[in-house]
């Protein structure tokens, strides 16, 4: 009997101890994570100002063709955000990737012609120099005499500095004055005429000229053209649903011109 009581305390003892030890082994761990959270913390808020400076760190970059470049750096190259001037005529202001335009940036050139001045801005995305992926172009021409003789605006998906997909509205000094294209993978879309109510003068047959494709279906009609004017319209009404959304992104481009 004795004996059984003294093993039972001895077991107590036991479990004591070890909940003890599993308490006092707990209290150090937890000790030692709070240091290391400290240190840490400590570490992140002495660092933090240099790291944010180096990242933020703006530059100035001269060129031996006269272009001048202001903004981030990496390996003595644009990388980041910046501004590149060439002269007074070319400037870029926006993302770069190891000394190439890349990601989002305003692009805008002026030159000069025998007989006119040429104005060009991009607003859009880049890749490795080149306009790639969204975007929208404005081009005006101005004769040196002051007068505008074309005006033209391209938006949608450019890939490698030229212009693949969208919308396409130009407008000068000629008769028509304007035209408006607008082209995907599936649809060609291209009319020549007035800026005002072109849905409209199609249905009125009043237009210049008319150009859909789409797949196997092809219409082309212009000035000149022998055509049925009631079919036409039939076929207007047909596509009114499809081409009315293109022909509304037409006339609120028409009116940045």
């Amino acid at each position: 009997m004795i004996t059984k009581v003294f093993i039972h305390l001895i077991g107590c003892y036991k479990n004591e101890f070890l909940v003890q030890r599993e308490r006092k082994e707990d209290w150090m761990f937890r000790k030692m994570f709070i240091y290391i959270l400290g240190v840490t913390f400590g570490l992140s808020v002495i660092l933090s100002p240099h790291v944010a400076q180096a990242a933020t760190e703006m530059t100035t970059l001269e060129y031996g063709n006269g272009a001048t470049y202001y903004g981030e750096t990496k390996n003595g190259k644009p990388h980041g955000n910046g501004t590149m001037t060439w002269g007074k005529t070319k400037t870029y202001k926006g993302s770069w990737t190891q000394g190439k335009r890349s990601g989002h940036g305003v692009y805008k050139v002026i030159t000069r012609g025998e007989d006119r001045i040429t104005e060009s801005k991009y607003d859009g995305n880049w890749k490795n120099d080149k306009k790639d992926g969204k975007g929208k172009l404005q081009v005006n021409e101005i004769a040196l005499t002051g007068e505008m003789l074309e005006s033209r605006i391209q938006t949608g998906t450019f890939a490698k500095d030229q212009w693949i997909a969208g919308y396409d509205v130009r407008n000068g000094e000629y008769d028509p004055p304007y035209s408006f294209l607008y082209k995907d993978s599936k649809l060609s879309l291209e009319i020549w005429g007035d800026a005002g109510n072109i849905l409209n003068g199609l249905k009125n047959n009043y237009f210049f000229s008319f150009t859909y494709q789409k797949g196997k279906v092809y219409k082309s009609v212009g000035v000149g053209d022998e055509y049925n004017p009631k079919q036409f319209s039939s076929f207007i009404k047909s596509i009114e649903k499809e081409i009315k959304p293109h022909i509304n992104q037409f006339e609120k481009l028409a009116k940045q011109l």
